[in-house]
C-alpha cells in the first residue's frame, strides 16, 4: 500500500536525534498503550502482529512496515502523521498520537529500528492479568 503524504505534513524527517532511542523505556509502552489493542495474536488488524520483534518486522497484508534506518518509507510512521479522517490513519481514533511520541517512532526507525531479542509486548487486554 502506497500512503502518500501532503507536503506539510513531512515533519522532520532528516533530523538527527539528540540521542540513543531506547526500545524498552521509550517505544515500548507507546505500542503497548496505542498499536497492542488491535495489532497483537488474538486480533492481527491488516495482518499486522506487533508483539515480537519478528512479527513486528514481518509486516502485515501490505507487507514490511518498519523499515530500519528509513522512517519516510516505513508505513508504520507515515500513518501515524495522518489525519484522523483518512481511512488508514493510526491509531484509528480521534486522539492521535502525541507529536513527541511521533517523533520517538521517528528516531527509533531512523536509529535502526533496534528491538532487543526476548522483549514480547502486552497487549492492554492482557496488562491486569500479567502484571499482577
Amino acid at each position: 500500500m502506497t500512503v502518500l503524504l501532503p507536503a506539510c505534513m513531512i515533519v522532520n524527517f532528516e533530523r538527527l536525534p539528540d540521542r540513543e532511542i531506547d526500545f524498552v523505556s521509550d517505544v515500548k509502552p507507546i505500542l503497548e498503550s496505542r498499536c497492542l489493542e488491535c495489532h497483537h495474536s488474538r486480533y492481527v488488524f491488516a495482518g499486522l502482529n506487533l508483539e515480537t520483534k519478528k512479527l513486528a518486522m514481518k509486516g502485515g497484508r501490505s507487507g514490511p512496515v518498519i523499515i530500519p534506518g528509513e522512517p519516510h518509507n516505513s508505513l508504520f510512521y507515515k500513518v501515524l502523521l495522518l489525519s484522523v479522517e483518512h481511512p488508514v490513519a493510526m491509531p484509528p481514533t480521534p486522539e492521535k498520537l502525541a507529536r513527541e511520541h511521533q517523533q520517538i517512532i521517528h528516531d527509533w526507525i531512523l536509529q535502526g529500528a533496534k528491538w532487543p531479542d526476548g522483549v514480547r509486548l502486552v497487549p492492554p487486554q492482557d496488562w491486569k492479568a500479567n502484571r499482577s
